[in-house]
């Protein structure tokens, strides 16, 4: 019977390395894929705590109805009065009209 002579080793070795490195390669990627879906998902879960406070306030809370319709709708109590301020906007004045000014 013949020894192992390091040839055969390390063609042995590179054989194993051929055989498992696509699926290390592979199994790292999708261990990238998970962090990032479990990130997304807590973020989510965030979403949604805070949609059920929100809707919970909404059912419960008159006044935070209220307060959500005038926002988001625009409504307003019989005889109240709406004001909406509109600024102009006022062009500023170019360098040419400046230099022009002064000289």
């Amino acid at each position: 019977m013949k020894r192992f002579t390091p040839l055969w080793i390390l063609i042995l070795v590179i054989a194993a390395v051929a055989v498992y490195l696509p699926g290390l390669s592979k199994y790292l990627k999708l261990k990238r894929k998970e962090t990032e879906l479990s990130q997304k998902i807590q973020e989510l879960q965030t979403q949604i705590t805070a949609l059920r406070n929100e809707e919970y306030l909404l059912k419960t809370d008159l006044a935070h109805l209220e307060n959500a319709v005038r926002k988001e709708l625009g409504l307003v109590k019989p005889g109240e009065i709406v004001v909406k301020v509109v600024e102009e906007e006022v062009p500023a004045p170019a360098e040419n009209d400046t230099e022009n000014a002064s000289g």
